[in-house]
């Protein structure tokens, strides 16, 4: 076991100036040691332990009396100061929470060092050491806030500086900036979607409630040492501590103690149904195991060395959703147009107020119904009722969609202290697992539920895993270096009961039989996105001084598909090239819209094409396009950040925090060479030569 911890410091000490961290999962703890009459205790010996661990760490005093201790775990800590002539001082129960820099004055009275003061208040809850925005959900927060969702993350909409549309937490605005602004990160490692991004409050990795010990928000003033964004979100899963812990929880949240909406009411519609459960458990304290040496078998005691922690949280919904979809009425199905005329246009001679009635079947170029679009048609319901549509032609029918969404998470952490007090510094192993599983079925969170009973459903799940491996190290009192590597991966997949074998009609003015995603009817699509990052933080307290730098590296790799209008698709309307012969004047004292109305229902009872396409992918780069494939791709990109920052405490009451760093996103490419992409950067320059990028207006091959 020493010669690899050896081996491990070893390999640590060579990386330290080639690739480290930005994302924090520790807080730090400094202060400053006067006397009764306010005077700097310089050379005092100051103890900070982790009540829950008992890991201990040791500093002095500087000349100016000052003490710091970086890289904390988040939790409560003793600090005690020591020095001869003075009474020894205790502080317990000291807050250390993730991403904050927790400041403690402490005052010395004159006595033996033998005589104990014990100090219980008085810890400075206000941040004077960093000018960033922070606020902390610790786990009181965390555990005891009603949170019917049990997203740890729900909360951190309730933070200052952060605007929420409507209930969409996930599509929150942060500084009022777009939500690609924002940083997300469960335990240092990178948990946001980095595919899709456009959610600022949302981790693929799901974290579990009962598994967070807490997290911080930094929602403005970003120090050097954070990056890849304005908004920081950092979240800490819970680990164990010297003594045994758990607890088990269910929750159910049931439609039988839920009033029916007015509308349902109105029509007769069943409330939708829920009946939500979750239930779980968690554990964690030392680790204890048999153990072999000279003196035989034996029990190998963990305490205040290594410690488990694991927690399960199991979701089960059998739901409805209330939808109220656009359909023809019984008299437009047979080509019966109805409107109010409108006298205040044209032609208005003799007009007066009252119902129009036509026949489009009598007065259009076809004046038969088609067999093909009625049989979709009529395989639509009725109405029942007229929340939607005007009343005449086109109504609503409003029915619940039901479904199953399913997930499990699994969630374990171990701490080990590998080594303690040696040459080489003291050496602390951390080990994080996340995995979660869903189903969603059909996927009504996208909208693409079969748009009526008994249609085609998507469905979406997969697993997402986020797993993390550091070594934590202090070099003395005063150097502190935080190793981290981790992998995240969220394979998933948008798929379909079966696959369309029919071309696909699109029918204007009505809700489409066909679930879709944006202007395509929704075909499979997919991908497994994966997310490698190395990572390190080292520290250094140098009398009033703490130089803290690093650098992060992380590698993105992403494998797509993508069926989405690789199916024939034929869309219904009159354009300009094969309007239906229903003239303006087939319609008098009607509006452009209700002329519009008139148009797209006969178009769908004829049959009249509008157009047609199809999506056409390459299968290689020497195939060409391939009628019926999928769009197949990889990407991969890397990113790259270095930092370093001084945070000069110049007096008791004034720091001073400068520092900078440097970001270079990688521009994302197929290496399979299916994308057409730059390989000389001057061809950004466009023909008007180098430097004239922005310059639109320059003649051809200016300098």
């Amino acid at each position: 076991m020493r010669k690899f911890t050896l081996f491990l410091v070893a390999a640590l000490v060579m990386f330290i100036c080639q690739i480290a961290v930005q994302a924090q999962t520790t807080g730090s703890l400094s202060g400053t040691v006067t006397d009764q009459q306010g005077a700097i205790v310089s050379g005092a010996t100051v103890t900070v332990k982790n009540n829950a661990t008992g890991e201990e760490r040791r500093s002095t005093t500087s000349d100016n009396g000052v003490f710091s201790f970086q890289q904390l775990s988040p939790g409560n800590y003793t600090v005690t100061v020591e020095i001869k002539g003075f009474k020894k001082s205790v502080h317990s129960d000291v807050a250390v929470s993730v991403s904050v820099d927790t400041t403690i004055n402490v005052g010395l009275q004159i006595g033996l060092e033998t005589e104990v003061v014990t100090v219980t208040t008085g810890q400075d809850v206000i941040n004077t050491s960093s000018p960033s925005l922070t606020n902390v959900i610790d786990t009181r927060q965390v555990q005891d806030l009603p949170l019917p969702t049990r997203n740890p993350l729900e909360l951190a909409g309730l933070q200052a500086g952060i605007a929420v549309t409507g209930d969409n937490v996930r599509g929150s605005s942060i500084a009022g900036l777009r939500q690609t602004a924002t940083n997300v990160t469960q335990d240092g490692i990178n948990a946001m979607d980095n595919f899709v991004k456009t959610s600022s409050l949302f981790a693929i990795s799901t974290p579990s409630l009962n598994s967070t010990a807490e997290f911080s928000m930094t929602t403005g003033t970003v120090g050097s040492d954070q990056g890849r964004g304005v908004g920081q979100v950092t979240l800490v899963t819970r680990g164990g501590s010297n003594e045994f812990h758990g607890g088990a929880f269910y929750m159910n949240r049931n439609d039988a103690l839920q009033a029916n909406s007015f509308f349902n009411n109105a029509l007769g519609t069943p409330r939708p149904r829920q009946n939500q459960h979750f239930f779980g458990f968690d554990i964690g304290g030392p680790i204890y195991f048999p153990a072999f040496g000279e003196g035989g078998p034996r029990i190998w005691n963990g305490k205040d060395k290594a410690f488990f922690f694991f927690a399960y949280e199991g979701f089960r919904d059998n739901f409805s959703a209330t939808r109220n979809r656009t359909v023809m009425t019984a008299d437009a199905r047979q080509g019966i147009f109805r409107y109010n005329r409108d006298c205040s246009q044209p032609p208005v001679e003799g007009c007066t107020a009252g119902v129009q009635t036509i026949d489009l079947l009598a007065i259009g170029t076809q004046n038969a119904l088609n067999p093909l679009t009625m049989g979709i048609i009529n395989n639509i319901p009725l109405p029942n009722n007229n929340d939607v549509g005007d009343g005449f032609n086109l109504a609503g029918f409003r029915y619940n969609v039901t479904g199953v969404s399913n997930n499990d998470k699994y969630v374990g952490r171990y701490d080990h202290q590998l080594v303690s007090d040696s040459p080489l510094g003291s050496h602390k192993l951390e080990f994080i697992l996340n995995y979660f599983e869903n189903i969603l079925s059909p996927d009504t969170f996208n909208g693409l539920e079969a748009p009526f009973p008994g249609g085609v459903n998507a469905f979406q799940g997969g697993p997402r895993w986020l797993v993390t491996g550091a070594l934590v190290s202090n070099f003395g009192s005063d150097k502190t270096n935080v190793f981290r590597v981790g992998k995240q991966w969220a394979p998933v997949g948008f798929l379909l009961d079966f696959d369309p074998t029919e071309p696909i009609i699109i029918f204007p003015g009505i809700t489409n039989p066909v679930p879709f995603n944006g202007a395509f009817p929704f075909e499979k699509q997919g991908r497994d996105t994966q997310v490698w990052q190395i990572s390190d933080n080292f520290t250094w307290t140098k009398g009033n001084h703490v130089f803290k730098m690093g650098a992060d590296y992380q590698q993105i790799f992403a494998d797509t598909f993508n069926d989405v209008g690789i199916t024939q698709t034929y869309t219904l309307g009159t354009p300009s090239h094969n309007t239906g012969g229903i003239d303006d004047t087939d319609l008098p004292n009607s509006s452009s819209t209700i002329r519009t109305a008139a148009r797209n229902l006969f178009a769908n009872i004829v049959g009249n094409l509008s157009s047609s396409q199809q999506t056409l992918n390459v299968e290689s780069p020497t195939s060409g396009f391939v009628p019926g494939f999928t769009r197949s791709r990889l990407f991969k990109q890397r990113d790259i950040a270095l930092y370093i920052q001084d945070q000069w405490r110049v007096r008791p009451n004034f720091t001073l925090n400068l520092g900078v760093r440097w970001d270079t996103m990688g521009v994302p490419y197929d290496p399979s060479g299916l994308a057409i992409q730059l390989t000389n950067y001057e061809d950004l320059f466009g023909i008007s030569g180098f430097g004239n990028l922005f310059n639109p207006n320059a003649p051809p091959g200016a300098a």
